[in-house]
């Protein structure tokens, strides 16, 4: 009975020595960032089939500043495109959007570098629009 006293006192010890540490050598936990994501779906008719090596490019840009490109945030590359309409989801880290009030989401069916399709119309999102999604965006063919 002292054996199992004796031995349950020493184990009590030799955790609490492992607990203490000199101060300084705490290192303290890394702050994670969640992602966010936008998700949504591009709807495309097209008078042609798409070649086999197409792939839909999708972007989430912000456009706040007028005299400047637009700054790329987050994109989704898909491929091989399936049939209309193309679910897509943006990841981005919500700090991304620090100093930003007007984003879009843009879309193009891309072969290489060539384009064969693309939206016209912006689909505005976050911000000042208000629209957190499901986004839809619509492409046509490039002329």
């Amino acid at each position: 009975m002292k054996v199992c006293h004796g031995l349950l006192l020493a184990g009590l010890l030799a955790l609490a020595g492992c607990s203490w540490m000199p101060f300084g050598h705490h290192k303290a936990p890394q702050q994670q960032t969640l992602m966010k994501s936008l998700s949504g779906e591009v709807d495309y008719q097209l008078a042609h089939e798409l070649p086999p090596d197409a792939y839909l490019e999708v972007t989430l840009s912000d456009i706040s500043k007028r005299d400047a490109p637009a700054r790329v945030i987050a994109s989704d590359h898909v491929a091989p495109i399936g049939p209309s309409p193309v679910s897509f989801v943006l990841s981005y880290e919500p700090d991304s959007l620090a100093g930003g009030t007007d984003f879009t989401v843009s879309a193009s069916i891309k072969q290489g570098d060539r384009t064969l399709a693309a939206n016209d119309a912006q689909a505005r999102v976050l911000g000042n629009s208000g629209n957190h999604g499901p986004v839809q965006v619509v492409v046509s063919e490039s002329h």
